[in-house]
Formats: structure tokens, sequence, C-alpha cells
């Protein structure tokens, strides 16, 4: 009996898939939405005010003004220093945190708190653009536009009261920009 009803049971699944691809296929190329409208498109000159003003911010800061500067050459330069660049972050990170970790543990009954793993990801940031000022005091002031979407692994495991707890963080996306 089960068998039976085990050949039936996939013969009609089989049956209804085919049958459901073929009706959907076909509705889907007869049956057209009656409520899409072609997008108006019109010369900038006869875009009113608030239409430009919502186009201007897609446009990026090196084309509205001439004291952005593209950096192309800074993110080639990251992309290829970057394993060696995530490894000495990770390293200096973990050097500077551990001690003030360790200082603040006991006041939480917490017997000891360890990065398990730490590092970046394989994604460098992005540099869009940068003002540069140079001021009278010699000076050098850089505003970079930055963005990084990493694919950062950073484990935390925590021992307390005979506890093992493990915290992950696995994407931190990151976007600044200039005022």
């Amino acid at each position: 009996m089960g068998v039976f009803s085990t050949i039936l049971g996939l013969c009609g699944f089989g049956i209804g898939i085919s049958a459901g691809l073929m009706i959907g296929y076909f509705l889907f190329i007869y049956f057209q939405p009656c409520d899409v409208k072609d997008p108006e498109i019109r010369p900038l000159v006869e875009q009113d005010t608030d239409s430009l003003q919502r186009m201007l911010l897609e446009i990026p800061p090196w084309v509205k003004n001439p004291d952005y500067d593209r950096i192309d050459w800074l993110n080639k330069f990251i992309l290829h220093m970057w394993p060696y660049l995530d490894k000495a972050i990770c390293k200096t990170a973990k050097n500077i945190a551990t001690p003030i970790i360790a200082e603040q543990i006991p006041k939480y009954k917490i017997d000891s708190v360890e990065f398990e793993t730490l590092t970046l990801g394989s994604l460098p940031p992005t540099f869009h653009v940068m003002k540069v000022y140079v001021t009278d005091e010699k000076e050098l002031i850089l505003e970079p536009c930055t963005k990084w979407a990493g694919n950062p692994n950073v484990t935390i495991t925590v021992k307390a009261f005979g506890y093992l707890s493990r915290y992950c963080t696995i994407f931190c996306p990151f976007f600044r920009s200039n005022k």
C-alpha cells in the first residue's frame, strides 16, 4: 500500500509540475500587464527644479564640483596591498583591544574574552573622491568619500560561568561622504 501511494504521488507531482509550468508560461506570454506606462523622457532644460535636485544627488561629486578629485589610482593601490594591510590592521587592532578587554572583564565576572578569528575580508575599502585643502600653516587636509562593503570575519569567544559562547560578525557595510 505504501509503495503504491508513493508511486502515484510521484506521478501526480510530475504531472502537476509539468502542467503548472506550461500554464504559467502561456499566461505569462499572452497576458501583458495593462498598468505599465512608458517612462516620460524630457530634456534637462524642461525639468522642474525638484526633479533636477533629485537627479543631482545621483551624480558623483567630482562631476558637480571641481574641488573634488578622482582617486582611482589609490583604489588600485589598495586593492593590491589589501591582503597585507588586512593582516597588519587586524594584528594592530587585536594588540590594542586585548589589554583593554583584559582590564574590563573582571568587572563583569567573565573568565576570558578572546579573538578566535579577526579578518577584514577580501574586499578593500574604495575611495570615490577626495577633497584636498592646503592651509597657510603648511597643513594638508584630506576629505575622502569612502565606501566599504567588506566581508569581515570577526569571531569572539567568551567564557563565563562555565559556558563558552561565540559571537560572529558577518556583514558590515560602511559609507562616509563629505558634508
